[in-house]
């Protein structure tokens, strides 16, 4: 059996391949739907493959743990899943995967308002840090520069922020929880109204069932970005994310973003998107701070 110690860096490499692919799965799913619609489609999918397992899961879920289930559920996953497929229509993938990054220092952040974690120095230093390399993403984040895309840049920073949030609630609401039964709650809710929200919207239907012209390859492109961003991309990697969380502290396991950007800026390379030496002043910045974050961290 493989120790602890060993398995969170394999955790940690997994989830940033992982994620880090998210967002340009993204991209690809916007050319056929909407941002809502990426986000059902999200929920659906990851909802599919653990659909048979989910009822005994459920049940070992305390009449108390609900609430705390709500808020990872809506605040940590599904508002999140709106954020970043709106953001990234008006901003490359490569720069949210950058500004995701942000997500260890808002746990920081969030634990010392609310959780009672205690401020150094350096974590403070690192804390600044991160937000001068946001600034620079931000104002950065597309050779034009325009209003709506740092308005866009700025609503992505939401999302880490959600992350943080819901990061800390798992660890010190929910870590007696079984991963893969928080898992379960999870999908279950987004699942359903996923579902219920494709049924009730008739935009997607319009054009997805449309063959007067032959197949359509991007819509297939599409639901297929759209597949293994739900099983992969969400419920298989939050479950292990939460494997993650209950081996580590919440600030160190949310450290997997050290990794994310570069995957997310290899696959916006491959895509086209243009990255500048702005981009790599900003992720440096971002990076510095979440090291001086974590290194100066002691364990919860």
């Amino acid at each position: 059996m493989i120790s602890d110690k060993a398995l969170i860096p394999i955790l940690i490499s997994v989830l940033s391949l992982i994620w880090g692919s998210s967002y340009i799965l993204m991209t690809i799913g916007l050319k056929s739907f909407t941002p809502y619609e990426v986000s059902a489609w999200r929920y659906v999918f990851a909802l599919l493959p653990i659909a048979p397992f989910a009822l005994r899961k459920l049940t070992q879920i305390s009449r108390s743990d609900w609430p705390w289930i709500i808020v990872v559920t809506f605040v940590g996953t599904g508002f999140p899943g709106i954020i970043y497929p709106t953001a990234v229509q008006y901003v490359d993938s490569s720069v949210i995967g950058i500004i995701n990054a942000l997500t260890p220092l808002f746990t920081l952040c969030i634990g010392l308002a609310i959780f009672r974690l205690r401020l150094t120095l350096f974590k403070g230093l690192g804390v600044l840090l991160g937000l001068l390399g946001a600034s620079i993403l931000i104002l950065a984040g597309s050779p034009s520069g325009s209003d709506t895309t740092v308005s866009y840049a700025l609503l992505a920073v939401l999302a880490p922020f959600c992350y943080g949030i819901s990061t800390n609630v798992i660890k010190s609401k929910l870590g007696h929880l079984n991963p893969l039964a928080i898992t379960m709650a999870m999908f279950t809710q987004l699942g359903f109204l996923g579902i219920l929200f494709l049924v009730l919207s008739p935009n997607w239907k319009v054009s997805f069932f449309d063959t007067s012209n032959g197949i359509d390859f991007m819509h297939i492109e599409s639901i297929l970005a759209m597949i293994i961003l739900g099983g992969f991309g969400t419920s298989l990697a939050l479950f292990l994310f939460y494997n993650l969380i209950q081996r580590t502290s919440a600030v160190a396991a949310s450290t997997v973003t050290y990794i994310m950007p570069v995957v997310a800026l290899f696959w916006g390379f491959l895509a086209g998107e243009e990255i500048d030496i702005w981009h790599a002043f900003g992720f440096a910045f971002i990076v510095s701070g979440i090291f001086l974050v974590n290194t100066m961290w002691k364990k919860n």
